[in-house]
């Protein structure tokens, strides 16, 4: 049998060790007082388990090498190959379950995780598992918007292997919020809204927008809507909320406005791709915001 073609339940297996996260994680839900205290506990189980479980997996693998090993294939190894090839695919595989395990892990518990060890280092560092917690804040936009990321940090680096770590503290500290989009009596999509820039809006935003007036993009400029104004960014919420948002910016574009919706004593403004911006230092194809108190001046009340 191929060190690769595991029995199901065998000391190797990938369902045994799924079993042993998910009887860990279990623990943990379990106990509502763990929620509260730091990490030691988990950090400790599962340098346990991988402990318990590698040399499980040793000893299957020994077993099993000394029973499907040929004298042929035996004499054609030496001592000291068959040794270091069993190291490396010990390497991997401890490697693999450390991965399968930090991706359980808050970005918090996973930069705790990477001071443990060297080794645990380099697998906590890896690019994919910030990625994972980066599209959780949720910014999936990262994925797809390349001029998203110099509006979020004109300094980043997109090339930077470690780009996604780096980005993360900033994104975890932008506020965001779920909106629903609409046009009069029209629904156009659900968004997620994130603050980019400027002063604070707080915690709360309406839950629904309703674009009821639209302007020219010519009276759109940094005088109206200053540096240290609110900027938002809209993405859609979900994969079905994609061709809404499209739809919406095209019809902005197609008649060279900026949608404007009033609520709370604030104006919203939709702005599609155009000169204001650009001068925000996007140069993507996104939907930008920006919010005005109503009593500012800039606008008129027959816009």
């Amino acid at each position: 049998m191929s060190v690769l073609a595991k029995p199901l339940w065998s000391p190797d297996s990938v369902p045994r060790m799924e079993s042993e996260l998910k009887g860990l994680i279990e623990y943990v839900r379990r106990k509502p007082q763990l929620s509260d205290a730091n990490a030691a506990f988990m950090r400790d189980s599962l340098r346990t388990m991988l402990i318990k479980c590698t040399r499980e997996a040793e000893l299957a693998f020994e077993t099993e090498s000394s029973i499907v090993d040929s004298p042929s294939r035996s004499s054609s190894i030496s001592g000291d190959d068959s040794k270091d090839e069993n190291t490396a695919v010990e390497w991997y595989a401890v490697h693999d379950i450390l991965e399968a395990v930090f991706r359980y892990l808050s970005a918090k518990d996973l930069s705790v995780a990477r001071g443990v060890s060297k080794d645990w280092n380099k697998c906590g560092s890896k690019p994919s598992l910030w990625k994972q917690l980066c599209l959780r804040q949720p910014w999936r936009s990262l994925e797809t918007d390349r001029a998203l990321w110099s509006l979020i940090d004109p300094m980043l680096d997109v090339k930077d292997p470690d780009v996604w770590r780096k980005v993360y503290p900033t994104l975890a500290r932008r506020k965001w919020w779920r909106c629903k989009l609409m046009k009069t009596n029209k629904f156009v999509c659900n968004l997620i809204v994130h603050q980019i820039d400027g002063e604070s809006l707080g915690d709360n935003f309406p839950s629904t927008l309703t674009v009821e007036r639209r302007f020219a993009l010519m009276h759109l400029t940094l005088a109206m809507l200053p540096i240290n104004s609110p900027l938002l960014y809209f993405e859609p919420e979900t994969d079905g909320d994609k061709e809404g948002l499209e739809g919406f910016i095209q019809y902005l574009i197609r008649r060279d406005r900026a949608g404007l919706a009033l609520e709370q004593h604030r104006r919203y403004i939709f702005i599609p791709p155009c000169d204001y911006s650009r001068d925000r230092r996007y140069e993507g194809k996104s939907l930008l915001g920006g919010v005005q108190l109503s009593s500012a001046h800039g606008f008129q009340n027959n816009i």
